[in-house]
């Protein structure tokens, strides 16, 4: 049952009715009585028909703009003490925030992208937590594809960093897209010609006749085709998980191609298990389905309305520094945006390149990267030659994101946070290598001055993976960074001594002193209960140690599940489930875990292994059954 709110008001103003839906949404899970509006004028007419708790703003409003719409609350006897909550994508009007309190009246901010949990967080500061907690209903948003292009859902739900199915329709064709926090990572199809066999056979990587036999024996065996297909010497581990990656990075790129349809997001927390997730941020599948798969209508749609705004790169870093690859064209007109050029003067500085030039700047503008101004930024004297210009406006943009960037703690500069894993940390490394390696940034060697600063931004940048990447360098770097004094070194300390006794311990299980290995597994973990690696190998050396006792068998089977929702991507805790449910003789099981392991880890010949021998032996079973019936 929904909780009781003592019929709360609160009201919503926000010029992108996506945004606004989502919002009001999410506020009536929680009982509050929602009122939406684009823009200042017409909120203000509603401020006499209701009293208002709250009031969540956002700051860039056509017209009125939003710090102006909160002064004149503030203005009102009735809303004179409102608690307002202002939204922004502007990094330097959040970082100044305080002058927007004393300025304008402000209460709090919200720095998009946010989480809706950070919103009721917020909100419940002001006006008391909910009684109950919000479990009876989850957040279902509908609405249809011609008034909210798919690529504008995308990155509305990136802004709000949304977990959930994102459920879409275009005639007969049915597709659902799995969201977490906010990144397209899954997707399932009803259309046949994006099955994985008929895409291998359109691609080449296999023939009509195999692509036949493969299910057949898919069938035969109730296992997945992929896992066939390895099986029959059809495809390679590596081959398969890249298929499956392709596959479902086709699906998603497809719907960019819808004009309409409908759609609706219901939000979840948990996901069918075992899913291949595709590697790319929503602003490079923006791009990609823009450039790509979008017919021009649908391009011209999104840049129409700002054909006389002034186009300015954002000054958000969260929405600034997404992961995006451009070419150097490409590169050039991001960097010709500088907030003194309207869309439309944009566009005829590259008539030659306009068809490259429109989705990119449509999938600029979408993910935020890009921000339309109706006033210029500055005012500046026309350059003598565009490459010229473009040379002026890549300095001062890098110049601009040197500033920020040098100025960042390490998990800020690579965009992590101190949970976020080794792999994790390499990947932020490498997107942020392809931009700003010196030999790249330097390949037209038109900013020769800027040398030292390059090299400099680079080696900063290879200083913080270097540290986040190492356990016990990173375990230093927070203790110097949150400044903990010499009589608090407690937990820097209990960090390495944990990696220590890990680190012997893979030693001792690696030649097979499993009894040895699992006490000192079980220093490590007393430490760091919640690190998936550690338990894992405690758990594994403790049953090696002891496999025939019950009560092990138990706490094995129960630990290592427990170490793959810590970590989905653990191959090896896979495998020794898979190896539990053998030796049980749930065969059907322990496939459906060599499986997982092979799809975490390519490399997992183990698990490999144990489909063979699997399958080995029922071939076997079925020759030596077909044999008696004709003794």
């Amino acid at each position: 049952m929904i909780p009781e709110r003592g019929n709360k008001h609160i009201l919503v103003v926000d010029d992108d009715p996506n945004i606004r839906r989502f919002l009001s949404e999410s506020l009536r899970l929680y009982g509050y009585e929602v009122h939406s509006f684009e823009d200042a004028e017409t909120a203000l007419e509603d401020l006499d028909k209701h009293d208002f708790s709250l009031a969540l703003l956002d700051i860039l409003l056509p017209g009125t703009n939003g710090l102006q719409l909160c002064r004149k609350l503030r203005g009102i006897p009735k809303t004179s003490e409102l608690p307002i909550i202002m939204m922004t994508a502007f990094y330097k009007q959040a970082d100044h925030i305080q002058d927007a309190r004393e300025q304008y009246g402000a209460t709090d901010y919200l720095l998009k992208p946010f989480p809706l949990k950070t919103l009721h967080e917020k909100i419940d500061a002001l006006l008391g937590a909910p009684a109950t907690a919000s479990e009876s209903g989850r957040l279902n948003i509908e609405g249809n594809l011609s008034e909210t292009a798919f690529p504008r859902i995308l990155h509305n739900l990136y802004s709000l960093r949304a977990t959930g199915l994102l459920h879409l329709q275009h005639n007969n064709l049915k597709k659902v897209v799995y969201i977490r926090n906010g990144y397209p990572i899954f997707v399932r199809s009803n259309l046949v010609r994006e099955f994985l066999g008929q895409m291998l056979v359109r691609t080449g990587r296999l023939s009509d006749e195999a692509l036949a036999e493969s299910l057949e024996v898919s069938k035969q065996r109730n296992q997945r085709h992929g896992m066939a297909l390895i099986e029959m010497g059809l495809l390679t581990p590596h081959q398969l998980n890249d298929a499956l990656r392709t596959q479902v990075l086709d699906k998603l790129l497809d719907t960019f191609s819808w004009p309409e349809g409908k759609y609706r997001f219901a939000q979840a927390r948990e996901f069918k298990k075992g899913i291949t997730s595709i590697d790319l941020s929503p602003a490079n599948l923006i791009l990609q389905g823009l450039r790509d798969h979008a017919n021009r209508d649908q391009v011209l749609k999104i840049l129409e309305p700002h054909l006389e705004h002034y186009l300015q790169q954002a000054e958000n870093p969260l929405y600034r520094f997404q992961e995006i690859q451009l070419s150097v064209n490409e590169q050039g007109i991001l960097a010709s945006c500088q907030g003194n050029k309207t869309l439309s003067e944009v566009l005829k500085r590259h008539l030659l390149s306009r068809k490259e030039a429109e989705p990119l700047l449509a999938a600029l503008l979408t993910t935020g990267i890009l921000v339309a101004r109706m006033e210029p930024e500055v005012s500046k004297e026309e350059a003598g030659c565009d490459e010229t210009e473009i040379t002026r406006a890549r300095r001062e943009s890098f110049l601009k994101d040197y500033t920020w960037m040098m100025e960042q703690d390490y998990f800020t500069l690579l965009g992590v946070s101190e949970s976020d894993s080794r792999e994790q940390v390499r990947k932020s490394y490498y997107n942020l290598v392809k931009k700003y390696h010196p030999d790249r940034f330097f390949e037209q060697d038109t900013l020769p001055d800027l040398k030292d600063k390059v090299n400099a931004l680079f080696q900063r940048i290879s200083d913080a993976h270097e540290t986040l990447s190492d356990a016990n360098a990173k375990a230093r770097y927070l203790n110097d960074r949150q400044g903990v004094k010499k009589s608090s070194t407690t937990n820097l300390e209990n960090i390495l001594q944990a990696e220590t006794a890990f680190q012997k311990g893979l030693v001792l299980f690696r030649v097979k002193k499993y009894d040895k290995a699992q006490k000192v597994f079980a220093e490590a973990l007393e430490i760091s209960p919640n690190e998936a690696e550690y338990l894992m190998y405690q758990t594994w050396s403790a049953y090696k140690s002891n496999a025939k006792a019950t009560a092990v068998i138990i706490n094995t089977r129960k630990n290592l599940l427990r170490a793959t929702e810590l970590n989905p991507k653990l191959s090896l805790a896979h495998l020794f489930l898979g190896y539990i449910c053998k030796d049980e003789g749930n065969e059907k099981e322990a496939l459906r875990r060599f499986e997982r392991a092979i799809q975490c880890n390519p490399h997992c010949t183990e698990a490999l292994r144990e489909i063979r021998l699997m399958s080995m032996r029922k071939e076997k079973g079925k020759k030596g059954l077909f044999g008696k019936m004709f003794s």
